[in-house]
């Protein structure tokens, strides 16, 4: 049966992942009204890490609490086989703890907490069609199924939260990356009484071999996901007799993972697999577009890059963040809807763009010089600009500039500087997230960027920009910033400082 008028609300979340849970609680504490519509499971449940850093969104997002409540594990950092066979253990710094999650349980505890923030969830739902601003009123019509009601939304805003499947993403937008295709074939293993042959328990373990890639996450004491990363269009992984095929591929790739193979032969109890290993498509792909008048594409539904980097929920959580804000924006300032939407999408593909080139340089570091056709497809994709995942410049790259380190060694070599905006240089209004809202403020166009720049490890340009021709001693201008605007760490401002001249935007004389 169909409901005969349908409601009206301000956001419609498709999807009950990270992305979708973490945007629909968001979105509703701001006193927006939202409806969640989530699937029920139809495949085994995916483990992740989560690196200590994602904990900023945590805290941004409330539910920091929450999650620390629900016992993951916490990682101390990562053991890893690249290209060698000799392991790099890569603690993370100053004691910081990273979270081993299962995906339903993690997921289970976000819905939750959009649950206690007002959002409304329809669980299990399965949306039947998503008409995009088809109302009289220009609102977007939104139909499902749930317990065999069936059932109609207006809504201002469409969020597809829905992941690979992309539910709106798939429509126009979707592009599969060149690369070509990845399978995950994952399998859990159990070893009851723990697997006390690991240095580092708690570690995330990856390992490259010549035709993919193997990783191992531990989600209690005795349970361990340990999943290899196939091509297969280079490794047949069609299994002629289901499952036990498919336990036989997984098993002959896992060989070629030494040291995880190792790992799951070990000792006087060996683990055992708690059911036949399962495959997911992971392949890498992003959209031509993510944003919309009424619609984003959130999370994975808009991009997706080899979980190597092991950035995917963060990702995902930063994505839900910043595509809460956009909406807010958009329903409380119908004048910064068009900037707001801008943001979204430059912001997003910055992010894509970050780790895709993080990536390649890790399938570079892979197999070395002898590159197999797995890695040799997987290290081309150093493009796009300079973006990091949050939408300021990648500082890594900014590193080994040739321009910024000249700059940084000029200034070291005088006693004192004198600097000057440059001529090149224009001042422009762009959007940028301040607080819960979208605004505009000033930005920094020079070639270098083309686009705009305020922001680099959240050190202010502009601020620097105005203060540097008042003083001739670096000290001096840092002490300065520092009452000026919200303290930085003297290495971030040097690294800014350094940007600003090698990049034209200040002339040193």
């Amino acid at each position: 049966m169909r409901s005969s008028t349908p409601a009206r609300v301000d956001v419609v979340v498709l999807g009950g992942g990270p992305a979708g849970a973490l945007a629909a609680r968001l979105v509703a504490a701001r006193g927006h009204s939202v409806v969640v519509l989530a699937r029920a499971p139809t495949r085994p449940a995916l483990a992740e890490s989560l690196p200590p850093s994602t904990g900023k969104l945590l805290d941004r997002a409330g539910v920091r609490s929450a999650i620390d409540d629900a016992g993951f594990v916490r990682s101390t950092g990562n053991t890893v086989w690249w290209g060698t066979s000799e392991p790099r253990v890569e603690a993370f710094a100053a004691g910081a703890l990273g979270w081993q999650v299962g995906r339903d349980r993690f997921d289970r505890v976000l819905l939750a907490q959009a649950r206690q923030a007002g959002a409304r969830l329809v669980y299990p739902a399965v949306v039947r069609d998503v008409m995009l601003r088809a109302g009289e009123d220009g609102m977007s019509i939104v139909s499902y199924e749930s317990r065999g009601r069936e059932t109609s939304l207006r809504a201002c805003w469409v969020l597809d939260c829905t992941g690979r499947a992309g539910l709106l993403a798939r429509r126009d937008w979707r592009r599969a990356d060149p690369a070509g295709r990845t399978l995950a074939i994952a399998g859990v293993w159990e070893r009851r009484g723990g697997w006390s042959g690991l240095a580092h328990d708690t570690h995330t373990l990856v390992e490259s071999y010549d035709g993919g890639w193997a990783w191992s996450v531990p989600v209690s004491r005795d349970r361990r996901y340990v999943t290899v990363m196939v091509d297969p269009a280079i490794t047949d992984v069609r299994p002629s007799d289901g499952a036990t095929g498919l336990t036989g591929v997984y098993a002959e790739q896992l060989a070629k993972a030494a040291r995880l193979e190792g790992l799951a032969r070990s000792g006087t109890r060996p683990p055992r697999l708690t059911a036949p290993p399962f495959a997911r498509d992971a392949s890498s792909y992003d959209a031509s577009r993510v944003a919309d008048d009424g619609v984003l594409l959130v999370g994975d539904a808009a991009s997706f890059i080899d979980p190597l980097s092991s950035y995917g929920i963060k990702k995902a959580l930063a994505s839900a963040w910043l595509a809460s804000v956009v909406v807010h924006t958009a329903l409380v300032d119908e004048a910064m809807r068009s900037p707001a939407l801008e943001l979204y999408e430059r912001r997003e593909r910055s992010a894509y763009d970050a780790l895709r080139r993080r990536f390649a340089a890790l399938s570079r570091e892979a197999v070395g010089s002898e590159a197999t056709d797995f890695w040799r497809a997987r290290s081309a994709g150093d493009h796009g600009d300079d973006g990091g995942e949050d939408g300021e410049p990648d500082v890594a790259v900014f590193r080994r500039d040739p321009d910024v380190l000249a700059a940084l060694d000029a200034m070291r070599q005088r006693s004192s500087v004198v600097l000057r905006a440059s001529s090149r240089m224009r001042r422009v209004e762009r959007p940028t997230v301040r607080g819960d809202r979208v605004g505009l403020e000033e930005h920094l166009v020079v070639p270098a960027f083309r686009d705009g720049i305020r922001y680099i490890r959240s050190v202010d340009l502009v601020t620097i920009v105005a203060l540097a021709p008042a003083y001739d001693q670096v000290p001096d201008l840092f002490a300065a910033y520092n009452r000026a605007a919200a303290p930085a760490a003297l290495p971030d401002f040097l690294g800014a400082l350094s940007v600003a001249v090698g990049k034209g935007i200040l002339d040193l004389a």
